[in-house]
């Protein structure tokens, strides 16, 4: 069976399609989240590889299982291992399973590098559309409620299961916990400016 690239894969499912509230491609999103995987802070040339295809491919199989790309055909398709394939798995969101989510994927190093790489691309999204528009529109505002609670969890997971990684600076968790607090903090000044204590 040929296998193809996770990038292409991306690159056909996502098109032309744009980031919700911006001028943007969707297929720049998993590049952005590479970006804030801090890849060149490891050592591991197996373990970066294995976080840039699923930083690449974390959002495919939630958005597009619908459509047959389940996680087994992804991981066909691509030729994914073991541990890719669980880490993948791990980042999908599934129905009835929300509270469960995050604790176990921040139970991984892993899994909490490559969502709070995530995350930090989706604040600096929103608030590039919250700039735009000039003040947070009805559906910005929803967005920014559901990632504040989540942002918080995610903070709590990381002090809890990952205080020596966020002390070294030299680590990837260390650089994205003080962005991710930054462009957070950002935001809720915004949303605070706008709508006060709600």
């Amino acid at each position: 069976m040929s296998q193809t690239n996770a990038m292409d894969l991306v690159e056909k499912l996502y098109g032309t399609k744009r980031r919700e509230g911006l001028d943007k491609y969707s297929v720049q999103h998993p590049l952005d989240v590479v970006d804030y995987c801090f890849l060149n802070l490891q050592q591991d040339n197996i373990r970066i590889i294995r976080l840039l295809n699923v930083a690449i491919l974390h959002d495919v199989v939630e958005d597009y299982s619908k459509d047959g790309y389940t996680l087994e055909r992804v991981r066909s398709m691509v030729g994914l291992g073991p541990k890719e394939t669980k880490l993948l798995d791990l980042i999908t969101r599934k129905q009835g399973q929300e509270d469960r989510y995050l604790p176990e994927l921040f139970a991984m190093e892993d899994g909490a590098i490559l969502k709070l790489a995530d995350r930090i691309a989706n604040l600096k999204d929103l608030r590039k559309w919250v700039e735009k528009e000039q003040g947070f529109t009805e559906r910005a505002s929803d967005i920014f409620k559901k990632y504040r609670h989540e942002t918080r969890e995610m903070l709590a997971l990381t002090r809890r299961n990952y205080p020596k990684q966020m002390q070294d600076p030299n680590h990837p968790i260390c650089r994205q916990i003080e962005i991710l607090q930054e462009e957070f903090a950002g935001l809720e000044s915004l949303y605070m400016q706008q709508y006060g204590d709600a």
